[in-house]
């Protein structure tokens, strides 16, 4: 007959009770847990037993997760406080680790083994904190700044893409540069060689499209940093007027151009399959953009992956009454069932030079302006990315 584990207490609080059943039944004969379905009752428990670690989740009736962590650090500041919440919920628990309300955040769905570790480590961190303060707060600290430092990562993985494609497109805005000499020598009514007359229909055919990519890239970018900014410094985001309101098209082509680089590499092609227009979403611009870049991206690469040439990447979209569908389909390496069970997950990478973020980026913004977001992988065969946003009200 097992016995329940009687080491330091564990408080796990969630209003949805089937939530609470899975982690007690998942983790109880390794912890001693409680569980709890609100933040009153959560008080209740701290304020007769000595708690080590409180996981609490953020969406909660009556008191929020952010209002239970406040309470907590104020009155026992001694417990070890992490988060386990949805993609959606990032942004109040960035702020969270900021102000030092949590160490450590989980994203749902959780591993078994991740949250095993966060309690293995949570435990031992109380158990120093008993015997020295000082101590706790070391540990803490510098669990912070790695949980910082893993948000930084995040921000460079969106970085790398959009710089990549400002050295491409000025790379060969340099080469058609060239052109600028010959062209002078027409307008003064000179002769051109047949040379020297390419490059000048290459500077009329591509200047437009190379000076549109790299200015968005750029806008891009400083969106992008802007936000880091916000974040790292407590500024808060410019209040806006109306829900945003973003023309996904532009934003399709951009991010093709992008990754078009990666596609000849495979010797592959990535093309835009939809109509000429299509509504605006309620997404901003700079979030939709780190979207269509991470997949489409990642898309080109499963083809470059595959070691075989002409393989396609289809940037498929199209809209009903309410949503704009979004289907990314590349005939790439695809998945395994395990590996798909697994991406997402922050950190879970299959590319050697990968971090693991970018899949974990898009679920958190698509979530956050309440899409939906899909995977169906075949190994061997190709994956097919869904995401849907919701019409922008006009």
């Amino acid at each position: 007959m097992s016995t329940k584990p009687t080491g330091p207490l564990v408080l796990y609080v969630d209003d949805e009770r089937p939530n609470r059943i899975v982690f007690e039944q998942s983790l109880g004969m390794e912890f001693n847990i409680k569980v709890c379905s609100d933040g009153k009752s959560a008080i209740s428990v701290l304020e007769t037993e000595d708690v080590a670690v409180l996981i609490t989740d953020m969406r909660m009736p009556e008191m929020t997760g952010d209002q239970l962590l406040r309470i907590v650090k104020e009155r026992w500041p001694g417990t070890i406080r992490a988060v386990i919440t949805a993609y959606s919920d990032i942004e109040p628990i960035l702020e969270s680790i900021n102000e030092g309300l949590v160490a450590r955040y989980i994203v749902k769905p959780w591993q078994r083994d991740e949250l095993i570790q966060l309690l293995r480590w949570g435990t031992e961190a109380w158990t120093f904190g008993k015997e020295s303060a000082a101590l706790q707060r070391r540990l803490l600290e510098t669990e912070r700044l790695a949980t910082l430092g893993s948000i930084a990562g995040a921000v460079v993985h969106d970085l790398n893409q959009p710089l990549a494609g400002l050295v491409i497109n000025s790379d060969r805005l340099l080469q058609i540069a060239e052109a600028a000499e010959p062209l002078k020598q027409l307008l003064a009514g000179k002769h051109l060689d047949r040379e020297d007359r390419e490059r000048v229909d290459e500077l009329s055919q591509e200047l437009a499209e190379l000076s549109r990519d790299l200015h968005e890239n750029a806008v891009h970018l400083r969106a992008v940093t802007q936000s880091l900014a916000q974040f790292l410094y407590h500024r808060p985001a410019e209040p806006t007027a109306a829900p945003p309101a973003t023309d996904p098209l532009p934003l399709v082509r951009n991010a093709i151009a992008v990754c078009h680089d990666i596609a000849v590499r495979a010797q592959g092609s990535i093309a835009y399959d939809g109509p000429r227009s299509l509504p605006k979403v309620r997404m901003p611009a700079t979030e939709l953009t780190q979207v269509l870049i991470n997949l489409v991206s990642n898309a080109a690469q499963a083809v470059l992956a595959t070691g075989q040439s002409e393989r396609r990447v289809d940037v498929v979209v199209h809209s009903d009454a309410q949503l704009v569908i979004f289907e990314i389909r590349d005939q790439g390496v695809g998945m395994s069932p395990e590996v798909l069970g697994r991406v997402g997950t922050p950190f879970f990478t299959t590319r050697k030079e990968g971090i693991g973020l970018g899949l974990a980026q898009v679920q958190r913004l698509v979530g956050k302006s309440g899409g939906s977001f899909r995977i169906d992988s075949t190994l061997g065969r190709g994956t097919t990315v869904t995401f849907t946003l919701p019409i922008a009200q006009t």
